[in-house]
Protein backbone atom coordinates (compact mmCIF):
# COMPACT_ATOMS: atom_id res chain seq x y z
CA UNK A 1 0.00 0.00 0.00
CA UNK A 2 1.41 3.39 -1.15
CA UNK A 3 0.39 5.97 1.42
CA UNK A 4 0.82 10.16 0.94
CA UNK A 5 3.97 11.11 2.82
CA UNK A 6 3.24 13.85 5.53
CA UNK A 7 5.41 15.28 7.99
CA UNK A 8 4.29 14.64 11.86
CA UNK A 9 7.49 12.19 12.81
CA UNK A 10 7.07 14.04 15.91
CA UNK A 11 4.90 11.73 17.64
CA UNK A 12 7.12 8.73 17.49
CA UNK A 13 9.54 11.24 19.82
CA UNK A 14 6.58 11.82 21.95
CA UNK A 15 4.66 8.62 21.88
CA UNK A 16 2.47 7.11 19.30
CA UNK A 17 0.07 5.22 22.15
CA UNK A 18 -0.11 8.73 24.04
CA UNK A 19 0.86 7.27 27.29
CA UNK A 20 3.71 9.90 27.40
CA UNK A 21 2.26 12.94 25.85
CA UNK A 22 3.67 14.55 29.07
CA UNK A 23 7.00 14.54 26.57
CA UNK A 24 4.61 16.78 23.71
CA UNK A 25 5.62 19.99 25.97
CA UNK A 26 9.98 19.08 25.11
CA UNK A 27 9.65 18.12 21.52
CA UNK A 28 9.21 21.06 18.76
CA UNK A 29 6.46 20.23 15.86
CA UNK A 30 7.49 22.62 13.21
CA UNK A 31 7.52 20.19 10.70
CA UNK A 32 3.76 20.59 10.56
CA UNK A 33 1.78 23.54 10.09
CA UNK A 34 -0.33 23.39 12.89
CA UNK A 35 -1.26 26.71 14.59
CA UNK A 36 1.41 27.68 17.38
CA UNK A 37 -1.42 29.46 19.06
CA UNK A 38 -4.38 27.60 21.19
CA UNK A 39 -8.22 27.63 19.97
CA UNK A 40 -10.41 30.24 20.54
CA UNK A 41 -11.29 30.64 24.55
CA UNK A 42 -14.88 30.50 23.32
CA UNK A 43 -13.75 26.89 21.61
CA UNK A 44 -12.16 25.65 24.55
CA UNK A 45 -14.68 26.77 26.61
CA UNK A 46 -17.60 25.00 25.53
CA UNK A 47 -16.03 21.35 25.42
CA UNK A 48 -14.74 21.64 28.51
CA UNK A 49 -17.73 22.80 30.21
CA UNK A 50 -19.54 19.72 27.73
CA UNK A 51 -16.32 17.44 27.73
CA UNK A 52 -18.13 14.55 29.15
CA UNK A 53 -21.67 15.09 27.18
CA UNK A 54 -19.13 15.90 23.69
CA UNK A 55 -16.90 12.77 24.49
CA UNK A 56 -20.22 10.59 24.80
CA UNK A 57 -22.46 11.20 22.21
CA UNK A 58 -23.14 11.19 18.27
CA UNK A 59 -22.97 14.09 16.64
CA UNK A 60 -25.67 16.07 13.88
CA UNK A 61 -25.64 13.11 11.36
CA UNK A 62 -24.41 15.87 8.42
CA UNK A 63 -23.15 19.00 10.74
CA UNK A 64 -26.35 20.68 10.27
CA UNK A 65 -25.59 22.87 12.81
CA UNK A 66 -21.82 23.56 11.21
CA UNK A 67 -23.28 24.14 7.74
CA UNK A 68 -25.72 27.10 9.04
CA UNK A 69 -22.83 28.81 10.71
CA UNK A 70 -20.55 28.30 7.77
CA UNK A 71 -22.70 29.50 5.45
CA UNK A 72 -24.08 32.83 7.79
CA UNK A 73 -20.18 33.50 8.21
CA UNK A 74 -19.13 33.19 4.85
CA UNK A 75 -22.18 34.27 2.90
CA UNK A 76 -22.62 30.95 1.07
CA UNK A 77 -26.02 28.68 0.65
CA UNK A 78 -26.18 25.60 2.76
CA UNK A 79 -26.69 23.81 -0.16
CA UNK A 80 -23.28 24.69 -1.55
CA UNK A 81 -21.26 23.50 0.92
CA UNK A 82 -20.27 20.36 2.41
CA UNK A 83 -18.29 19.71 5.42
CA UNK A 84 -15.66 16.29 6.27
CA UNK A 85 -13.22 15.29 8.82
CA UNK A 86 -10.63 17.15 7.72
CA UNK A 87 -9.50 18.66 3.94
CA UNK A 88 -8.01 15.22 3.71
CA UNK A 89 -11.25 13.57 4.03
CA UNK A 90 -12.72 15.69 1.40
CA UNK A 91 -9.83 15.41 -0.90
CA UNK A 92 -10.20 11.76 -1.08
CA UNK A 93 -13.54 11.80 -1.91
CA UNK A 94 -13.81 14.68 -3.66
CA UNK A 95 -11.17 13.63 -6.51
CA UNK A 96 -11.96 9.75 -6.95
CA UNK A 97 -16.00 11.17 -8.01
CA UNK A 98 -14.56 13.87 -10.06
CA UNK A 99 -11.96 12.43 -12.26
CA UNK A 100 -11.17 8.99 -14.16
CA UNK A 101 -8.19 7.25 -14.46
CA UNK A 102 -5.63 8.80 -17.53
CA UNK A 103 -7.83 12.23 -17.01
CA UNK A 104 -5.78 15.28 -17.55
CA UNK A 105 -4.90 17.46 -14.12
CA UNK A 106 -2.81 20.74 -14.24
CA UNK A 107 -1.23 20.91 -10.99
CA UNK A 108 1.44 23.37 -9.68
CA UNK A 109 5.32 22.22 -8.88
CA UNK A 110 6.03 22.61 -5.89
CA UNK A 111 2.74 22.11 -4.25
CA UNK A 112 1.40 20.23 -1.44
CA UNK A 113 1.95 16.63 -1.91
CA UNK A 114 -1.70 15.12 -0.63
CA UNK A 115 -3.09 16.09 -4.22
CA UNK A 116 -0.14 14.21 -6.44
CA UNK A 117 -0.27 11.71 -4.50
CA UNK A 118 -4.54 11.20 -4.82
CA UNK A 119 -3.90 12.27 -8.69
CA UNK A 120 -1.12 9.87 -9.10
CA UNK A 121 -1.33 6.60 -7.15
CA UNK A 122 -4.89 5.96 -6.26
CA UNK A 123 -6.68 7.48 -9.57
CA UNK A 124 -3.66 7.62 -11.58
CA UNK A 125 -4.63 10.20 -13.65
CA UNK A 126 -2.08 11.84 -15.94
CA UNK A 127 -0.65 14.50 -14.05
CA UNK A 128 0.75 17.45 -15.24
CA UNK A 129 3.17 19.71 -13.98
CA UNK A 130 3.25 23.76 -13.97
CA UNK A 131 6.65 24.46 -12.65
CA UNK A 132 7.02 27.59 -10.74
CA UNK A 133 10.28 28.74 -10.66
CA UNK A 134 13.34 29.01 -8.37
CA UNK A 135 14.75 32.40 -10.03
CA UNK A 136 11.46 33.91 -9.63
CA UNK A 137 10.29 33.17 -6.26
CA UNK A 138 8.35 30.08 -6.82
CA UNK A 139 5.34 33.10 -7.57
CA UNK A 140 2.95 31.78 -9.93
CA UNK A 141 3.35 33.38 -13.46
CA UNK A 142 -0.62 33.16 -14.50
CA UNK A 143 -0.08 34.28 -18.26
CA UNK A 144 1.98 31.56 -18.52
CA UNK A 145 -0.02 29.18 -16.12
CA UNK A 146 -3.87 29.89 -18.72
CA UNK A 147 -1.19 29.36 -21.66
CA UNK A 148 -0.76 26.35 -20.41
CA UNK A 149 -4.35 25.40 -19.26
CA UNK A 150 -5.48 26.27 -23.14
CA UNK A 151 -2.91 24.47 -24.66
CA UNK A 152 -3.48 21.19 -22.37
CA UNK A 153 -7.32 21.44 -22.22
CA UNK A 154 -6.93 19.64 -18.81
CA UNK A 155 -9.83 18.03 -16.90
CA UNK A 156 -9.05 19.71 -13.79
CA UNK A 157 -6.45 22.33 -12.27
CA UNK A 158 -5.57 22.04 -8.88
CA UNK A 159 -4.12 25.43 -7.00
CA UNK A 160 -3.29 25.89 -3.27
CA UNK A 161 -3.06 29.54 -2.99
CA UNK A 162 -1.04 30.27 -0.56
CA UNK A 163 0.56 27.65 -1.79
CA UNK A 164 2.75 25.07 0.59
CA UNK A 165 5.77 25.05 1.06
CA UNK A 166 6.59 28.04 -0.50
CA UNK A 167 4.11 30.56 1.20
CA UNK A 168 3.52 32.50 -2.16
CA UNK A 169 -0.52 33.83 -2.84
CA UNK A 170 -1.58 34.15 -5.78
CA UNK A 171 -3.95 37.95 -5.83
CA UNK A 172 -7.58 37.36 -5.98
CA UNK A 173 -7.51 39.35 -9.00
CA UNK A 174 -5.23 36.77 -10.61
CA UNK A 175 -7.65 33.75 -10.36
CA UNK A 176 -10.02 36.12 -11.47
CA UNK A 177 -8.00 36.38 -14.51
CA UNK A 178 -7.60 32.84 -14.81
CA UNK A 179 -11.22 31.88 -14.15
CA UNK A 180 -12.43 33.96 -17.36
CA UNK A 181 -9.87 33.05 -19.39
CA UNK A 182 -9.78 29.27 -19.29
CA UNK A 183 -12.92 27.17 -20.78
CA UNK A 184 -16.04 26.76 -18.03
CA UNK A 185 -15.79 23.27 -18.58
CA UNK A 186 -12.43 23.06 -16.48
CA UNK A 187 -12.67 22.18 -13.07
CA UNK A 188 -10.93 24.83 -10.83
CA UNK A 189 -10.03 23.25 -7.31
CA UNK A 190 -8.40 26.04 -5.12
CA UNK A 191 -7.32 25.24 -1.31
CA UNK A 192 -7.62 28.04 0.80
CA UNK A 193 -6.37 26.03 3.68
CA UNK A 194 -4.30 29.40 4.52
CA UNK A 195 -6.08 32.25 3.03
CA UNK A 196 -7.23 33.73 6.39
CA UNK A 197 -3.79 34.60 7.52
CA UNK A 198 -3.61 36.75 3.96
CA UNK A 199 -7.39 38.04 4.72
CA UNK A 200 -10.82 36.30 4.68
CA UNK A 201 -12.09 38.65 2.22
CA UNK A 202 -9.72 37.06 -0.76
CA UNK A 203 -11.24 33.90 -0.12
CA UNK A 204 -13.10 33.04 -3.31
CA UNK A 205 -16.13 30.95 -1.56
CA UNK A 206 -18.90 32.92 -2.79
CA UNK A 207 -17.44 32.97 -6.26
CA UNK A 208 -18.63 29.74 -7.03
CA UNK A 209 -22.28 31.14 -7.66
CA UNK A 210 -20.64 32.91 -10.65
CA UNK A 211 -18.79 29.92 -11.76
CA UNK A 212 -19.79 26.38 -12.02
CA UNK A 213 -16.33 24.72 -12.52
CA UNK A 214 -15.17 26.10 -9.45
CA UNK A 215 -14.18 24.16 -6.36
CA UNK A 216 -13.01 25.65 -2.78
CA UNK A 217 -11.32 23.34 -0.90
CA UNK A 218 -11.36 24.69 2.85
CA UNK A 219 -9.19 23.44 6.11
CA UNK A 220 -10.13 24.57 9.77
CA UNK A 221 -7.08 23.02 10.88
CA UNK A 222 -4.40 25.61 10.74
CA UNK A 223 -5.95 28.98 10.63
CA UNK A 224 -8.27 28.37 13.79
CA UNK A 225 -5.78 25.90 15.76
CA UNK A 226 -8.32 22.58 15.06
CA UNK A 227 -5.84 19.80 13.86
CA UNK A 228 -7.01 17.32 16.58
CA UNK A 229 -10.64 17.36 16.12
CA UNK A 230 -10.51 17.62 12.35
CA UNK A 231 -12.57 19.85 10.20
CA UNK A 232 -13.07 21.05 6.70
CA UNK A 233 -15.61 21.70 4.20
CA UNK A 234 -15.92 22.23 0.03
CA UNK A 235 -18.07 25.12 -1.49
CA UNK A 236 -18.55 24.22 -5.01
CA UNK A 237 -21.82 24.03 -7.10
CA UNK A 238 -25.08 22.40 -5.97
CA UNK A 239 -24.91 19.76 -8.51
CA UNK A 240 -21.10 18.82 -7.54
CA UNK A 241 -22.67 19.04 -3.59
CA UNK A 242 -25.21 16.74 -4.68
CA UNK A 243 -23.17 14.05 -6.14
CA UNK A 244 -20.40 14.13 -3.34
CA UNK A 245 -22.83 13.92 -0.61
CA UNK A 246 -23.60 10.48 -1.54
CA UNK A 247 -20.45 9.37 -0.31
CA UNK A 248 -20.53 11.15 3.00
CA UNK A 249 -21.30 8.90 5.77
CA UNK A 250 -23.47 10.28 8.33
CA UNK A 251 -21.11 11.51 11.97
CA UNK A 252 -18.19 12.65 9.31
CA UNK A 253 -17.41 15.06 11.47
CA UNK A 254 -17.32 14.53 15.23
CA UNK A 255 -19.13 16.12 17.86
CA UNK A 256 -15.92 18.12 19.06
CA UNK A 257 -14.76 18.99 15.68
CA UNK A 258 -18.53 20.32 15.28
CA UNK A 259 -18.69 22.33 18.48
CA UNK A 260 -15.29 23.64 17.87
CA UNK A 261 -15.73 25.05 14.29
CA UNK A 262 -18.94 26.84 15.09
CA UNK A 263 -17.76 28.29 18.27
CA UNK A 264 -14.61 29.45 16.14
CA UNK A 265 -16.06 30.92 13.26
CA UNK A 266 -18.01 32.67 16.01
CA UNK A 267 -14.44 34.46 17.45
CA UNK A 268 -13.42 36.44 13.98
CA UNK A 269 -11.45 38.92 16.66
CA UNK A 270 -9.50 36.58 18.03
CA UNK A 271 -8.14 34.80 15.33
CA UNK A 272 -7.26 38.34 13.40
CA UNK A 273 -5.56 39.05 17.04
CA UNK A 274 -3.33 35.53 16.33
CA UNK A 275 -3.14 36.63 12.43
CA UNK A 276 -1.27 39.62 12.95
CA UNK A 277 0.80 37.88 15.76
CA UNK A 278 2.09 35.24 13.28
CA UNK A 279 3.21 38.10 10.95
CA UNK A 280 4.91 39.68 13.46
CA UNK A 281 6.73 36.38 14.84
CA UNK A 282 7.87 35.08 11.09
CA UNK A 283 9.42 38.74 10.45
CA UNK A 284 11.26 38.07 13.73
CA UNK A 285 12.18 34.52 13.12
CA UNK A 286 13.42 35.08 9.59
CA UNK A 287 15.01 38.25 10.05
CA UNK A 288 17.16 36.36 12.49
CA UNK A 289 18.17 33.49 10.25
CA UNK A 290 18.77 35.97 7.13
CA UNK A 291 21.90 36.59 9.19
CA UNK A 292 23.19 32.79 8.25
CA UNK A 293 25.17 33.52 4.70
CA UNK A 294 24.65 29.93 3.83
CA UNK A 295 20.77 29.93 3.19
CA UNK A 296 18.53 32.24 1.36
CA UNK A 297 14.54 32.96 3.16
CA UNK A 298 12.21 32.81 0.52
CA UNK A 299 9.19 35.32 1.61
CA UNK A 300 5.96 34.31 2.81
CA UNK A 301 2.39 34.94 3.70
CA UNK A 302 1.67 32.60 6.21
CA UNK A 303 2.28 30.59 9.39
CA UNK A 304 5.53 28.94 7.92
CA UNK A 305 8.14 29.98 5.42
CA UNK A 306 10.62 28.40 2.72
CA UNK A 307 14.46 28.24 3.53
CA UNK A 308 17.26 26.87 0.68
CA UNK A 309 20.49 25.16 1.68
CA UNK A 310 23.25 27.29 -0.31
CA UNK A 311 26.23 25.05 0.59
CA UNK A 312 26.80 22.62 -1.49
CA UNK A 313 28.10 20.54 1.54
CA UNK A 314 24.71 20.63 3.67
CA UNK A 315 21.93 19.04 2.89
CA UNK A 316 18.13 19.34 3.59
CA UNK A 317 17.55 15.64 4.91
CA UNK A 318 21.24 16.27 7.24
CA UNK A 319 19.70 18.95 9.27
CA UNK A 320 16.31 17.59 9.86
CA UNK A 321 18.56 14.63 11.29
CA UNK A 322 20.44 16.52 12.86
CA UNK A 323 18.06 18.59 14.51
CA UNK A 324 15.95 16.00 15.49
CA UNK A 325 18.21 14.35 18.28
CA UNK A 326 17.23 17.97 19.74
CA UNK A 327 14.09 16.88 19.48
CA UNK A 328 13.02 19.92 17.01
CA UNK A 329 11.07 18.46 13.73
CA UNK A 330 10.66 20.79 10.54
CA UNK A 331 10.29 19.27 7.30
CA UNK A 332 12.21 18.16 4.44
CA UNK A 333 10.53 19.13 1.19
CA UNK A 334 12.13 16.52 -1.26
CA UNK A 335 8.00 14.98 -1.39
CA UNK A 336 6.98 18.42 -2.70
CA UNK A 337 8.46 18.55 -5.73
CA UNK A 338 11.37 17.01 -7.73
CA UNK A 339 13.62 20.47 -7.86
CA UNK A 340 14.21 20.84 -4.49
CA UNK A 341 16.58 18.11 -4.64
CA UNK A 342 17.34 18.10 -0.96
CA UNK A 343 18.34 21.70 -0.33
CA UNK A 344 15.16 23.07 0.89
CA UNK A 345 13.49 23.34 4.27
CA UNK A 346 10.00 24.23 5.69
CA UNK A 347 9.78 25.76 8.98
CA UNK A 348 6.43 26.12 10.76
CA UNK A 349 6.33 29.47 12.63
CA UNK A 350 5.69 28.76 16.43
CA UNK A 351 5.46 31.10 19.48
CA UNK A 352 8.21 33.26 20.53
CA UNK A 353 9.89 31.31 22.50
CA UNK A 354 10.34 27.75 20.63
CA UNK A 355 11.17 29.73 17.35
CA UNK A 356 14.17 31.26 19.53
CA UNK A 357 15.29 27.58 20.13
CA UNK A 358 14.80 26.72 16.51
CA UNK A 359 16.78 29.50 15.36
CA UNK A 360 19.78 28.81 17.88
CA UNK A 361 19.81 25.18 16.74
CA UNK A 362 19.98 26.04 12.96
CA UNK A 363 22.46 28.51 13.32
CA UNK A 364 24.87 26.80 15.15
CA UNK A 365 24.36 23.65 12.61
CA UNK A 366 24.77 25.56 9.87
CA UNK A 367 27.70 27.30 11.37
CA UNK A 368 29.38 24.30 12.06
CA UNK A 369 29.35 23.76 8.21
CA UNK A 370 30.34 26.71 6.92
CA UNK A 371 33.37 27.10 9.80
CA UNK A 372 35.13 24.01 7.95
CA UNK A 373 34.40 24.93 4.23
Amino acid sequence: MKKAFHAGQFFQAIGEDFSTLEKSERVINADVLDAWFNPSPKVLEKIKNYLPFVVRTSPPNYSEGLVETISRFRGVPKQNILTGGGSSDLIFTFFPKMLEKNDKVIILDPMYGEYQHILENVIGTNVIRFKLEKQNGFQINTNLLIEKINTDMPKMVVLVNPNSPTGQYLPKEEVFKILKSISRSIFVVIDETYIEYVDKNNSLEKEVLNFENLVIIKSMSKVYALSGVRVGYIIANEKIVDKLGNFIPPWAVSLAGQVAGVEALKDEKYYQEKYQETHQLRKEMTEELSKIKSIKIYPSVANFFLIELLDEKISAEEIVQRLRKQNIYIRNTDSMSSQFENKFLRIAVKNERVNKIIVAALRKILYFFETIS
